[in-house]
């Protein structure tokens, strides 16, 4: 129990997507929410990254094509950690002085059960495959197959309710298990963003070398609003229990950019980590 607070796919997964958009006393709010359900469980896909990666900007690109070729089934958080995503503020001025790590990725990154050694690495559903929980981008593929085929444990909603003139998110996670299921269960939610443009080291042909200065770094962890493993929401969860969650979070210290974050919540066994389901919010 923790304590602490790597290509092309062809294969397409059914996904119904439905989403709204609602505004309330125009323009100052703004209300967004998306309801993924598909056949099939949900796949988050963990790209651990550094702009100090040689060959990661290919792995990043990888994990983009796969979420957009299964939108709605698919998720991606590009986690920043490690020795390779720490600020370079003397070589390649200005394009390696930005920091895009976070507690919760540096958690992750650290946590032994990951076995986070070498970059780029990724994780899909926190699931072992072929005897290892983290893998590089040649069993991506292969591992999201996988996934998907296991049975589905749950719906899951992420709504968002931001405060242009506040700054202030809302969100609020709701969790129906459709099968029974024994064990302790976690939600973990958190803050990612996109269109973040910055330099990326890079050594892979066809792109700038050794630096791509305007590279676009998407499904950044930023955070999490819960803690970095989550908080435990159920135990033994019955196939008809609704779990409902809210978080509150204040962007007026962040440079981030609202319009360009979302939310992700994920439940996981918190024994074994795997991750049993997974929904996002559009952005904010």
């Amino acid at each position: 129990m923790k304590t602490i607070s790597h290509i092309t796919i062809f294969l397409l997964f059914g996904a119904i997507l439905f989403q709204s958009c609602s505004k309330i006393s125009d323009p100052y709010y703004t209300v967004k929410s998306v309801s993924v359900d598909t056949n099939n469980r949900a796949v988050l896909l963990e790209d651990y990254t550094g702009h100090l990666c040689v060959n990661c900007a290919p792995a990043a690109k990888i994990a983009n094509t796969i979420q957009a070729l299964n939108d709605g089934q698919v998720f991606v958080i590009a986690v920043h950690a490690g020795s390779f995503a720490k600020p370079d503020p003397i070589h390649h001025v200005p394009y390696l002085s930005a920091d895009y790590r976070s507690p919760a990725g540096n958690d992750w990154n650290d946590y032994s059960g990951f076995n986070i050694d070498g970059y780029p690495k990724g994780m899909v559903n926190r699931r072992p495959f072929n005897g290892k929980p983290s893998f590089g981008t040649t069993d991506w593929n292969q591992a999201i197959q996988t996934a998907v085929e296991l049975p589905k444990m749950a719906v899951m909603t992420v709504n968002n309710t931001y405060n242009s003139q506040t700054k202030l998110l809302n969100t609020k996670v709701d969790v129906k298990f459709l099968l029974s299921y024994t064990g302790k269960v976690n939600l973990t939610v958190c803050i990612l963003e996109d269109s973040i443009y910055g330099g990326q080291l890079n050594n892979v042909p066809g792109d700038s070398m050794p630096i791509i200065k305007n590279f676009r770094f998407m499904h950044v962890l930023r955070g999490s609003l819960n803690g970095s493993f989550g908080e435990e929401i159920a135990t033994n969860p019955a196939s008809t229990a609704l779990i409902t969650k809210s978080y509150s979070f204040d962007f007026t210290d962040k440079s981030w950019v609202p319009a360009h974050c979302s939310v992700i919540a994920f439940i996981s066994d918190s024994e074994t980590d795997e991750v049993l389901h997974v929904a996002k919010s559009k952005e904010l």
